[in-house]
């Protein structure tokens, strides 16, 4: 599978509309990008959250037990699926990130 494939099923797979999100009905197209939107923070911020347990755990308990590195494993692959899903309702194509990264890197 490459990116934009991936990027396609993440879109379908937790697609937002009104049948998932009964609010979206009466919203026009800005306030519907703007719902999605949020809703994607929501998710990032919900993974954030777990990430920051984990790492919480380790300040306590000095090591990182087995159990920990495949929970982080997960949650990066949370959070890459929410950041996909996040550029997929902004309208940032994969080819924009790759193309702009660098720029944020520097």
């Amino acid at each position: 599978m490459d990116i934009n494939q991936l990027v396609e099923l993440i879109a379908t797979t937790w697609k937002c509309d009104s049948s998932r999100y009964p609010e979206l009905a009466g919203m026009n197209a800005s306030e519907r990008k703007n719902f999605v939107i949020k809703h994607s923070v929501l998710h990032i911020t919900k993974t954030n959250g777990k990430i920051a347990a984990v790492c919480e755990d380790f300040d306590h308990n000095r090591v990182l037990s087995a159990d920990a590195e495949k929970e982080l494993e997960a949650l990066a692959v949370k959070m890459f699926i929410n950041a996909l899903k996040l550029a997929e309702e902004a309208g940032v194509t994969f080819e924009t990130l790759v193309q702009k990264a660098p720029e944020y890197i520097k």
